[in-house]
């Protein structure tokens, strides 16, 4: 196959500057006849011709403004007798640039993405989403096992495999490169697809991926249980984590980062919280042994306590401020939860106990009876959930793009996992060479960035936010990647300034192993004055 292209916009805050240069599109097929284009046993059809205008999208009370004309086709998959894939595809009516789009979603979301269809549709793109075989973030769907691997990996694949169909009879040709983009649950779907399905996308974009899910899901509750779930005294109240996260930046910051909150690399920074320990009793400005602990082991991440295994890495210092957003409040009745989507995951998901005593969790036996749970068609969760294959060869060799990114602060997905996928990446490069690459190895990671690269953005929460330089376009640099042979080499990111016009800044966000470096003249507030560079 011949090398194709693929254009995805990160999901987070964007610069845009693209000029479509597309000819109105004729329609082989009239919209309201493409039904015939789907696959055998969809159900529930429909086919709307929406004129140039707003539009609200079925559930929602929000219209969408500001769209081209464009014909809509909604449809309910069945891949399996229990499988019900609900299905978007937007095509432009005279507006379409030949290419075609997937849209990520977040968390354990049963529901479309239509908010990012919308931009995708602005842009000239055909479009598709898909409510990944369930409806809404319950995961009782899990009672029927085939729909766990719906969620899992079989609902984009199929859903993108649909639209390619409708999207060939309605304009009459396919298009000519096919892009994806996604965060979150959404990073973690665009690496399956590169994984699985590599003739799918010519192009992938996969923030702050949450693909060693099963994996996640312990580590989510492992932050709760050794903090808020286990005991009023090992809570972390938000005042707490300030302080912590000051003390870490007044330890390990620099003169140019430090004082905007943040690390550029916290994995250099070894901040003992010990150093915090009140002397007497507790107050807001020293932490107990009992949050000591907590801090300790939320640093860690949970580890088998029969073999010392670790399951999943442990959060970064510089992120402590946003943990909260993770250990999140009580549920009705003041009962803790633990955070993300693990709560619903264990008590549906694994365990089928809505009364389920999640300190009881056994992080040997339990955390294998997670991963090796029945799904569907012999697979077991891990196998279902997990996008962890290094091996990307046949979707290199096919021309394929993949940019990954993760916010260093994120406090859902900790930035270690993307960090020790990418260097087994580098390491399937280069076989032989697996054991402690740490990406800096020249065989493997030229081998790699060739087709995929990674970029740490410091200061970032989980797909957006934080005190970083946060707000970026990975969507022009994989399309000049991947059209024209253009790798990124940096990809510039912003802060923007507040309501006074101050603190904004920019930052060259840089491929991994290399870090943002002040070039030592010139304003600190200006990327032009910082060099991507491997700091020893």
């Amino acid at each position: 196959m011949g090398r194709r292209t693929t254009l995805f916009i990160a999901p987070v805050m964007l610069f845009l500057s693209i000029v479509l240069t597309s000819a109105p599109a004729v329609a082989a097929t009239p919209c309201e006849s493409l039904a015939a284009a789907l696959p055998p046993g969809t159900t529930g059809i429909t086919t709307q011709s929406v004129p140039a205008g707003s539009f609200t999208p079925p559930g929602s009370t929000t219209p969408l403004t500001n769209l081209p004309a464009f014909c809509r086709v909604a449809a309910t998959l069945t891949p399996t007798s229990t499988s019900l894939i609900g299905v978007e595809v937007w095509m432009p009516t005279t507006t379409w640039n030949g290419n075609f789009r997937g849209e990520g979603s977040g968390g354990s979301a049963g529901s479309f993405s239509f908010g990012p269809m919308a931009t995708a549709l602005r842009l000239g793109y055909a479009t598709m989403s898909t409510d990944n075989g369930h409806k809404g973030s319950l995961w009782t769907f899990a009672a029927q096992p085939e729909k766990v691997n719906d969620f899992g990996y079989r609902a984009f694949h199929v859903s993108t495999l649909a639209a390619k169909s409708v999207i060939k009879a309605f304009y009459g040709n396919a298009q000519t490169y096919s892009y994806y983009v996604g965060c979150s649950q959404g990073g973690h779907h665009g690496l399956m697809e590169a994984q699985r399905y590599p003739e799918d996308f010519d192009g992938i974009i996969a923030g702050d991926p949450g693909h060693d899910w099963t994996h996640l899901m312990i580590a989510e509750l492992w932050t709760g249980a050794v903090s808020h779930l286990k005991s009023a005294e090992t809570d972390l109240p938000q005042k707490k984590l300030d302080l912590l996260t000051q003390n870490v930046l007044n330890t390990c910051g620099d003169p140019v980062n430090g004082p905007l909150g943040f690390l550029v690399e916290p994995r250099r920074c070894t901040f003992d919280p010990s150093q915090l320990q009140c002397h007497a009793g507790d107050a807001d400005t020293c932490l107990t042994p009992a949050q000591i602990q907590a801090v300790k082991l939320i640093y860690q991440g949970p580890v088998n306590p029969r073999t010392g295994a670790q399951i999943y890495p442990g959060f970064v210092r510089g992120s402590e401020n946003a943990w909260r957003q993770v250990l999140v409040g009580p549920r009705s009745g003041g009962v803790p939860i633990p955070g993300g989507s693990s709560f619903q995951f264990f008590i549906n998901g694994i365990f089928n106990d809505a009364n389920y005593n999640f300190l009881s969790f056994n992080y040997d036996d339990d955390a294998l009876h997670t991963d090796t749970k029945p799904a569907g068609s012999g697979l077991n969760y891990s196998q279902v959930l997990n996008a962890m294959d290094p091996d990307l060869e046949v979707f290199k060799k096919r021309g394929g793009k993949l940019i990954m990114y993760h916010g260093y602060a994120d406090p859902f997905v900790t930035p270690m996992s993307s960090i020790a996928y990418y260097n087994r990446v580098t390491g399937e490069m280069h076989p032989g060479l697996h054991k402690g690459n740490d990406g800096t190895n020249a065989a493997g990671l030229n081998r790699t960035v060739d087709f995929a690269r990674l970029f740490m953005v410091p200061g970032m929460w989980h797909c957006g936010g934080g005190p970083g330089p946060s707000n970026f376009d990975v969507f022009t640099p994989l399309t000049q990647w991947v059209e024209h042979g253009v790798a990124p080499d940096r990809i510039i990111g912003t802060h923007a300034a507040n309501a006074t016009g101050q603190g904004g800044f920019t930052r060259p966000l840089c491929p991994f192993p290399q870090e943002s470096v002040y070039n030592g003249d010139g304003n600190t507030t200006d990327a032009a004055n910082f060099a991507c560079k491997v700091v020893k």
